[in-house]
């Protein structure tokens, strides 16, 4: 390899090192939302009779098994480090193919800031930045596919198989099969000649979509989870989940869609989005830049369709933005390029000072809670958490016999709360009982809810002004309040 072709290559991956190392001192940050909840998830899975064992979750399974090998929330960070890498390396190298060594660099540098920054949720782990290698790798391959001295259609198998398991990760990620079928779709329409190539590429990647989605229905099946409930939970339960947002929102939805907005914008991502869509105007004919302006687009849209606005949802944007980067990098004048660069700098220097400033504070704050009743507590007590909040029932070392976990679930399957009634009157009743949000809250009836904790339990403590309940017929130490 000639110096000029190895420069930047090895500057990709240092930029791949960095990224890990950014990510480095948050391994010990108190526990997200989502992993503690995919943590328990995972754990229980098979032993029960809900979607995966003992709890129910609108996830796809291969999130699960990545949740279940991690085992714990230190392995999972790490995991989390080496996916944001490769999500780096494969950028690089995919700009690397279509526009030449010297513009991975430029790729890579995007990809690093946005893998890297905590206003996108990166110091959790969560379903984005696990997909992410997978459609940035499944971009690669349909970008090395393209290629008319290339191989198409073991490229496009390759690709098609990581896209459906990004997608078994996070069913929102509709990214490399967005790039693949635009880019076929330019090629056939501007390059006759390509056609036959064109069509392999689909071809390939729908054969390889299926065998992958069958590998991974048969193998939940395996472990109890059917492919009918999994449907209903991954692509049903997502309708019903929007007409409920949408009916019946609290104005912290707002509040998160003015979040969201604000992070779009002042993270870098509107601006490299803006300039990928310039560019792919002036190049119309071009498979890859085009591909990538419609990947952009189509991926801000799912952010935003979603309907529940957290910021993390905007790592989904990254590969395909990153990529854009570099094509936009190659096709502007040298102080573009190094102000954009400044630009992204500032904006994650920024990001991290804020992080570290703040800590993670909602977080801290349900570690502390459950450690709080972990402490009174002894071998053997449930937990249930009204409404949502794993983080406490994985502070608290607990389980829970409740197999509603988050609060979006609890809000579309059971808005009386009647089987959350039925738990807290039946023979499994936790110990205890953690009000987070006041009972009545949008979306659900708490009248049955109330009267079944005044029934059974008593108020005992109110840490970090939480009020936690404690089973009448139990007498335990008393719970600190100190938070």
């Amino acid at each position: 390899m000639r110096l000029e072709h190895r420069t930047p290559l090895l500057a990709v991956v240092g930029l791949a090192l960095a990224t890990i190392g950014l990510r480095l001192p948050f391994l010990g940050a108190p526990a997200g939302n989502d992993e503690a909840g995919f943590l328990i998830v995972a754990r229980s899975w098979g032993t029960g009779s809900s979607l995966y064992g003992d709890y129910w979750v609108d996830r796809p399974p291969l999130l699960l098994w990545i949740f279940d090998a991690a085992g714990d929330l230190t392995t999972l960070r790490l995991l989390g480090c080496l996916a944001a890498g490769v999500t780096v390396v494969a950028v690089g190298a995919a700009v690397a193919v279509v526009a030449g060594p010297r513009a991975a660099p430029w790729a890579a540098s995007a990809a690093a800031v946005f893998c890297a920054s905590p206003w996108l949720g990166t110091v959790r782990v969560n379903g984005e930045i696990l997909a992410a290698p997978f459609v940035a790798t499944s971009i690669l391959c349909t970008v090395l596919a393209l290629r008319p001295q290339g191989r198409t259609l073991p490229w496009a198998l390759a690709s098609g198989a990581l896209a459906t398991a990004a997608f078994g990760i996070k069913q929102s990620t509709i990214d490399p099969f967005v790039f693949a079928v635009v880019a076929a779709a330019v090629l056939a329409l501007c390059q006759p000649t390509e056609r036959r190539r064109a069509a392999l590429l689909v071809a390939g990647g729908v054969v390889a979509a299926l065998a992958t989605t069958a590998v991974l229905v048969l193998s939940a099946a395996a472990r109890g989870t059917g492919a009918g409930a999994l449907f209903q939970a991954v692509v049903v339960f997502r309708f019903d989940a929007g007409q409920v947002i949408g009916s019946s929102a609290s104005s912290a939805t707002d509040q998160r869609l003015v979040t969201l907005v604000s992070t779009w914008a002042v993270s870098g991502l509107a601006l490299l989005s803006l300039a990928i869509l310039v560019v792919a105007a002036r190049r119309r004919r071009d498979p890859v830049v085009v591909a990538t302006a419609v990947t952009v687009v189509a991926s801000s849209a799912v952010a935003l369709l979603g309907g529940s606005y957290w910021a993390h949802y905007l790592i989904q944007l990254v590969p395909a933005v990153a990529l854009g980067a570099g094509l936009v990098a190659v096709a502007v004048v040298p102080w573009v390029r190094w102000i954009g660069a400044g630009a992204l700098g500032i904006a994650l220097v920024t990001t991290l000072s804020y992080a570290f400033v703040t800590g993670g504070q909602h977080e801290s704050e349900a570690e502390d809670l459950g450690l709080a009743v972990r402490a009174a507590s002894q071998p053997g007590d449930t937990m249930v958490v009204a409404y949502g909040q794993p983080n406490v029932l994985l502070a608290a070392g607990m389980d829970s016999p409740y197999e509603d976990l988050w609060s979006l679930p609890i809000r579309v399957r059971d808005p009386e709360l009647t089987d959350l009634v039925e738990v807290l009157r039946g023979p499994d009743a936790p110990a205890w009982v953690v009000e987070w949000s006041d009972f009545d809250t949008w979306a659900v009836d708490a009248s049955a809810l109330k009267d079944a904790v005044d029934d059974a339990y008593r108020p005992v403590a109110a840490p970090c002004g939480h009020v936690v309940w404690l089973r009448d017929d139990l007498d335990r130490p008393p719970v600190t309040e100190d938070c």
